[in-house]
């Protein structure tokens, strides 16, 4: 009696492995569907990380007045404020930046800002004057921050800018296109991976490949960059290379967070301790 009472223990202790044997031998892989989500999320990744670098205003104005445009517009600001006595270069990157993002809305084909709250230039402009023992008024202040909206317009003006301008509001639908395009496809896979009970066993291998093919898009894109952007204008060719490897570093750096990203591995963890508890914990098995 004590015997079979031991051989029936025995195996009511083997009937979770045996069930988990047969869960798992049911399980399908589907590689195609993992491969088909690592296109999306290149597309998504790629048309995304566009849409908030190369092509906003607001983070094309910070590249802009950090390159040779940006630094004549500002130079011409300092070198009139010199002709008032006011030296030391008080008008910076971060200063001309606010006006210089009225001129490349003009590049995006963008109403730019009516006007821009110029207390920051005031107060720099003040502060230096005070230091060469002068006094800005409200009249030169005032001349400053027109002179500065004019100058970032007149940059931006030029007829090759205008006509690379054409190019860049061309590309500029076609990537909203895509992306709205990809967001549709990823809710459609969504719910198709719902339903062969497949969205976690995909996410995981789909976030890796997607992320190391936007790594690889990326860095030629970077690299072949120059050879396809064409200008009559060797400055306007320039500044559009300078912008657009601004905004494909962000790309690659996206890319490979999303190497790193891995839901599978914490959906393992839990399964693996929680199988760990249930087999070594007899409280479980009774």
């Amino acid at each position: 009696m004590s015997a079979n009472s031991r051989m029936a223990r025995y195996h009511a202790t083997e009937e979770p492995e045996i069930q988990e044997t047969q869960s798992a031998s049911s399980y399908q892989r589907r590689p195609a569907l993992a491969r088909w989500l690592a296109l999306l999320i290149l597309l998504l990744t790629l048309t995304l990380g566009l849409k908030i670098t190369v092509f906003n205003a607001t983070y094309t104005a910070g590249v802009v007045s950090r390159s040779t445009t940006g630094e004549m517009v500002i130079n011409q600001l300092n070198d009139e404020l010199q002709s008032y006595g006011i030296s030391g270069s008080p008008i910076t990157t971060s200063l001309a930046q606010p006006y210089l993002a009225m001129g490349v809305a003009q590049l995006y084909g963008q109403t730019p800002t009516t006007s821009v709250d110029d207390a920051d230039l005031s107060s720099a402009v003040s502060s230096q004057a005070v230091t060469m023992g002068t006094t800005a008024s409200n009249r030169v202040i005032s001349r400053i921050a027109k002179q500065a909206e004019k100058l970032a317009k007149a940059a931006f003006g030029t007829p090759a800018m205008k006509q690379a301008a054409i190019k860049v509001q061309f590309a500029q639908k076609v990537n909203l296109w895509v992306m709205i395009a990809t967001l549709l496809l990823l809710v459609v896979t969504f719910f198709y991976a719902l339903s062969v009970h497949h969205v976690f066993a995909s996410l995981g291998p789909g976030l890796t490949l997607g992320g190391l093919l936007t790594t690889i898009a990326g860095a030629v894109s970077y690299v072949g960059l120059p050879l396809v952007v064409t200008s009559s204008s060797q400055t306007v060719a320039a500044l559009l290379t300078t912008i657009g490897h601004n905004g494909l570093a962000v790309i690659i750096f996206m890319g490979m967070v999303d190497c790193k990203i891995n839901p599978n591995a914490v959906r393992t963890k839990k399964s693996a301790s929680f199988k760990m508890v249930f087999t070594t914990n007899p409280s479980f098995r009774s």
